[in-house]
């Protein structure tokens, strides 16, 4: 095998780690390993939820994938409850992650009675695929109506 000229010898590392990092990034949700199954995402979501001790005002919410979703919470209960959008399982091409998730920031920790939080953040790309959100207070695990929550991306 013929040596690499100096020039291709200093940069095929660099060329070779960043091409396994965009592989990493894609694997990790979006980018070359979805399509988008539908030709349309982007788009502003606003959504203003409260929640009880027995439940989500709203149990269905719809988006785009690759959208900006902001999501006001107010507990109206008398427990603490917060919010959470969980990960979902879909069928990946080889190399890619057939788990899918919303980004850590798709999370409210949980709020007293009477507290409202506000949180921004985007939508992952895998669409077509129904994501779960529940309430994240450990003592709201067996309430059917914090933990039948689900997230449409279209």
């Amino acid at each position: 095998m013929l040596p690499l000229p100096r020039s291709l010898a200093r940069t095929a590392p660099l060329a070779l780690a960043s091409a396994a990092l965009l592989d990493c990034s894609a694997s990790s949700g979006g980018g070359a390993c979805y399509a988008d199954s539908d030709g349309i995402s982007g788009g502003e979501y606003t959504f203003v939820l409260t929640v009880d001790d027995t439940g989500f005002s709203k149990s269905l919410l719809a988006t785009q994938n690759d959208a900006q979703a902001t999501v006001t919470l107010t507990n109206m209960g008398t427990k603490p409850h917060g919010f959470a959008v969980g990960c979902a399982m879909t069928t990946a091409p080889a190399g890619c992650s057939s788990k899918v998730c919303f980004p850590a920031g798709a999370a409210i920790a949980p709020l007293a009675p009477g507290e409202t939080k506000t949180i921004t953040f985007d939508t992952p790309t895998p669409d077509g695929i129904i994501y779960p959100f529940t309430s994240n207070e450990p003592d709201d695990q067996d309430v059917p109506g914090l933990n039948d929550g689900q997230w449409s991306l279209m």
